[in-house]
Protein backbone atom coordinates (compact mmCIF):
# COMPACT_ATOMS: atom_id res chain seq x y z
CA UNK A 1 0.00 0.00 0.00
CA UNK A 2 1.54 3.60 -1.33
CA UNK A 3 -0.21 6.81 0.37
CA UNK A 4 0.72 9.80 1.45
CA UNK A 5 0.23 10.39 5.13
CA UNK A 6 0.01 13.11 7.72
CA UNK A 7 1.88 15.36 5.18
CA UNK A 8 0.22 18.76 6.41
CA UNK A 9 -1.69 20.27 9.27
CA UNK A 10 -4.62 20.70 7.62
CA UNK A 11 -4.95 16.77 6.26
CA UNK A 12 -3.84 16.24 10.14
CA UNK A 13 -6.89 17.91 11.60
CA UNK A 14 -9.19 16.56 8.96
CA UNK A 15 -8.40 12.81 10.00
CA UNK A 16 -8.49 14.00 13.61
CA UNK A 17 -11.71 15.60 13.63
CA UNK A 18 -13.43 12.94 11.83
CA UNK A 19 -11.99 10.25 13.68
CA UNK A 20 -10.45 11.02 17.04
CA UNK A 21 -6.80 9.83 15.86
CA UNK A 22 -4.64 9.75 12.98
CA UNK A 23 -4.23 8.54 10.21
CA UNK A 24 -1.55 5.58 11.36
CA UNK A 25 -3.59 5.05 13.64
CA UNK A 26 -6.41 4.11 11.57
CA UNK A 27 -4.16 2.43 9.16
CA UNK A 28 -2.95 0.37 12.18
CA UNK A 29 -6.26 -0.80 13.42
CA UNK A 30 -7.31 -1.81 9.92
CA UNK A 31 -4.31 -4.17 9.48
CA UNK A 32 -2.59 -1.79 6.56
CA UNK A 33 0.87 -1.00 8.25
CA UNK A 34 3.22 -4.03 6.98
CA UNK A 35 6.53 -3.70 5.65
CA UNK A 36 4.72 -3.79 2.02
CA UNK A 37 3.56 -0.42 3.33
CA UNK A 38 5.12 3.05 1.79
CA UNK A 39 3.59 6.56 3.52
CA UNK A 40 4.49 9.80 1.63
CA UNK A 41 6.09 12.83 3.98
CA UNK A 42 5.04 12.07 7.47
CA UNK A 43 4.84 15.72 8.47
CA UNK A 44 2.39 15.24 11.08
CA UNK A 45 3.41 11.73 12.71
CA UNK A 46 3.36 11.71 16.56
CA UNK A 47 6.15 9.82 18.03
CA UNK A 48 3.23 7.07 18.51
CA UNK A 49 2.19 7.03 15.45
CA UNK A 50 6.40 7.10 14.67
CA UNK A 51 6.40 3.78 16.91
CA UNK A 52 3.56 1.96 14.67
CA UNK A 53 5.70 2.29 11.80
CA UNK A 54 8.52 1.22 13.38
CA UNK A 55 6.43 -1.49 14.99
CA UNK A 56 5.09 -3.00 11.59
CA UNK A 57 8.25 -2.60 9.03
CA UNK A 58 7.00 0.29 7.11
CA UNK A 59 8.96 2.67 4.77
CA UNK A 60 8.56 6.35 4.83
CA UNK A 61 9.29 8.34 1.83
CA UNK A 62 11.12 11.53 3.30
CA UNK A 63 10.07 14.80 0.92
CA UNK A 64 11.90 17.70 2.24
CA UNK A 65 11.51 20.07 -1.16
CA UNK A 66 8.39 19.82 -1.17
CA UNK A 67 7.80 20.11 2.26
CA UNK A 68 9.40 23.16 2.21
CA UNK A 69 7.61 24.40 -0.52
CA UNK A 70 4.29 24.00 0.61
CA UNK A 71 4.90 25.09 4.31
CA UNK A 72 3.93 21.87 5.16
CA UNK A 73 6.72 21.73 7.73
CA UNK A 74 9.49 19.27 8.10
CA UNK A 75 9.24 15.38 9.11
CA UNK A 76 11.22 14.03 12.21
CA UNK A 77 13.12 12.28 10.24
CA UNK A 78 15.59 11.81 13.27
CA UNK A 79 13.53 10.04 15.47
CA UNK A 80 12.23 8.20 12.55
CA UNK A 81 15.85 6.43 12.18
CA UNK A 82 16.45 6.18 15.52
CA UNK A 83 13.79 4.12 15.57
CA UNK A 84 15.17 1.90 12.75
CA UNK A 85 12.12 3.01 10.21
CA UNK A 86 13.09 2.28 6.66
CA UNK A 87 13.22 6.24 5.44
CA UNK A 88 14.27 7.23 1.43
CA UNK A 89 13.81 10.13 -0.68
CA UNK A 90 11.36 11.65 -2.46
CA UNK A 91 11.06 14.59 -4.85
CA UNK A 92 6.89 15.26 -5.05
CA UNK A 93 5.62 18.76 -6.14
CA UNK A 94 7.72 18.85 -9.07
CA UNK A 95 11.45 18.64 -7.49
CA UNK A 96 13.22 16.38 -9.63
CA UNK A 97 16.73 17.47 -8.78
CA UNK A 98 17.99 14.65 -6.42
CA UNK A 99 20.99 16.45 -5.07
CA UNK A 100 19.11 19.37 -4.14
CA UNK A 101 16.96 16.88 -2.77
CA UNK A 102 20.08 14.93 -1.02
CA UNK A 103 22.03 18.27 0.22
CA UNK A 104 18.89 19.23 2.11
CA UNK A 105 18.33 16.12 3.78
CA UNK A 106 21.96 16.51 4.84
CA UNK A 107 21.66 20.08 6.20
CA UNK A 108 18.16 19.10 7.74
CA UNK A 109 19.59 16.26 9.38
CA UNK A 110 22.59 18.08 11.26
CA UNK A 111 19.98 20.49 13.02
CA UNK A 112 20.00 19.96 16.31
CA UNK A 113 22.13 16.43 16.08
CA UNK A 114 25.74 16.19 17.08
CA UNK A 115 27.85 17.06 14.17
CA UNK A 116 29.03 13.40 14.04
CA UNK A 117 25.64 11.71 14.01
CA UNK A 118 24.89 11.61 10.05
CA UNK A 119 26.99 11.35 7.07
CA UNK A 120 27.03 11.87 3.27
CA UNK A 121 26.59 7.83 3.60
CA UNK A 122 23.46 7.79 5.23
CA UNK A 123 21.54 10.25 2.52
CA UNK A 124 23.34 8.49 0.01
CA UNK A 125 22.29 5.45 1.31
CA UNK A 126 18.41 6.88 1.83
CA UNK A 127 18.35 7.89 -1.73
CA UNK A 128 19.79 4.49 -3.12
CA UNK A 129 19.10 0.90 -1.39
CA UNK A 130 16.59 2.14 1.07
CA UNK A 131 14.23 3.04 -2.15
CA UNK A 132 15.05 -0.44 -3.49
CA UNK A 133 14.09 -1.69 -0.20
CA UNK A 134 10.61 -0.09 0.53
CA UNK A 135 9.72 -1.11 -3.32
CA UNK A 136 10.95 -5.02 -2.55
CA UNK A 137 13.34 -4.22 -5.45
CA UNK A 138 16.68 -6.19 -4.27
CA UNK A 139 18.80 -6.16 -7.48
CA UNK A 140 19.17 -2.60 -7.76
CA UNK A 141 20.10 0.06 -5.21
CA UNK A 142 24.04 -1.09 -5.35
CA UNK A 143 26.84 -1.28 -7.88
CA UNK A 144 27.43 -5.19 -7.49
CA UNK A 145 27.02 -8.19 -9.52
CA UNK A 146 23.68 -9.29 -10.68
CA UNK A 147 22.28 -5.91 -9.81
CA UNK A 148 21.06 -4.36 -12.47
CA UNK A 149 23.28 -1.15 -14.32
CA UNK A 150 21.55 1.49 -13.15
CA UNK A 151 24.52 3.82 -13.61
CA UNK A 152 25.18 7.49 -13.18
CA UNK A 153 29.01 8.30 -14.46
CA UNK A 154 29.95 11.27 -13.22
CA UNK A 155 33.00 13.70 -14.77
CA UNK A 156 35.95 13.50 -12.14
CA UNK A 157 37.14 16.69 -11.06
CA UNK A 158 39.08 18.88 -8.49
CA UNK A 159 36.42 19.45 -6.21
CA UNK A 160 35.75 15.81 -5.35
CA UNK A 161 39.40 15.61 -4.62
CA UNK A 162 39.36 15.22 -0.65
CA UNK A 163 41.64 17.95 1.09
CA UNK A 164 41.23 15.85 4.42
CA UNK A 165 39.96 12.36 3.78
CA UNK A 166 38.29 11.50 6.96
CA UNK A 167 35.40 9.23 7.82
CA UNK A 168 33.08 11.69 8.65
CA UNK A 169 34.44 14.63 6.53
CA UNK A 170 35.55 15.52 3.00
CA UNK A 171 35.51 12.01 1.42
CA UNK A 172 34.61 11.35 -2.12
CA UNK A 173 31.33 10.75 -1.40
CA UNK A 174 31.10 13.68 0.80
CA UNK A 175 32.31 15.88 -1.72
CA UNK A 176 30.24 14.17 -4.37
CA UNK A 177 27.60 15.33 -2.29
CA UNK A 178 27.71 18.67 -1.90
CA UNK A 179 30.21 19.73 -5.29
CA UNK A 180 28.46 17.89 -7.60
CA UNK A 181 26.89 19.94 -10.04
CA UNK A 182 24.27 18.87 -12.84
CA UNK A 183 26.40 19.54 -15.66
CA UNK A 184 28.95 17.00 -13.86
CA UNK A 185 27.09 14.20 -15.20
CA UNK A 186 28.19 12.85 -18.64
CA UNK A 187 26.44 9.24 -19.13
CA UNK A 188 23.39 8.08 -17.57
CA UNK A 189 22.74 3.83 -17.70
CA UNK A 190 19.29 1.94 -16.79
CA UNK A 191 19.55 -1.33 -16.66
CA UNK A 192 22.69 -1.74 -18.87
CA UNK A 193 21.48 0.42 -21.82
CA UNK A 194 22.59 4.05 -22.30
CA UNK A 195 20.11 6.51 -21.66
CA UNK A 196 22.08 9.41 -21.86
CA UNK A 197 25.39 9.21 -23.66
CA UNK A 198 28.29 12.44 -23.63
CA UNK A 199 25.10 14.71 -21.99
CA UNK A 200 23.00 13.52 -24.64
CA UNK A 201 19.28 11.59 -24.73
CA UNK A 202 19.58 8.29 -27.06
CA UNK A 203 16.50 7.07 -26.94
CA UNK A 204 13.96 10.11 -27.11
CA UNK A 205 14.14 13.24 -29.44
CA UNK A 206 14.90 16.09 -26.95
CA UNK A 207 13.27 18.98 -29.03
CA UNK A 208 9.75 16.87 -29.61
CA UNK A 209 9.19 16.37 -25.81
CA UNK A 210 9.99 20.39 -25.20
CA UNK A 211 7.57 21.12 -27.90
CA UNK A 212 5.04 18.47 -26.80
CA UNK A 213 5.70 19.52 -22.74
CA UNK A 214 5.29 23.61 -24.03
CA UNK A 215 1.47 22.44 -25.87
CA UNK A 216 0.59 20.30 -22.80
CA UNK A 217 1.77 23.55 -20.57
CA UNK A 218 0.00 26.25 -22.40
CA UNK A 219 -3.36 24.05 -22.46
CA UNK A 220 -3.00 23.93 -18.81
CA UNK A 221 -2.82 27.67 -18.33
CA UNK A 222 -5.81 28.20 -21.05
CA UNK A 223 -8.35 25.98 -19.09
CA UNK A 224 -6.90 28.08 -15.24
CA UNK A 225 -7.70 31.33 -16.89
CA UNK A 226 -11.12 29.86 -18.30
Amino acid sequence: MMSHCLENEWRYNLVKSEFGKSSIELYNEMDLLDEKTILFHGVYMSQKDIDLVAKHKSSIVHCPLSNLDTGAGVADIDSMLEKGINVCLGTDYAHTNVWELMRLTYYLLKVKNPVNKYFAEDVFKMATINGAKAYKLYDIGVIKDGYKADLVFIKKDADLEPLLNRESFSTYLYNLLFYNKADSIQHVMVDGKWIMKDRKLTMIDEEEVVRRYSKIAEGFLDYLND
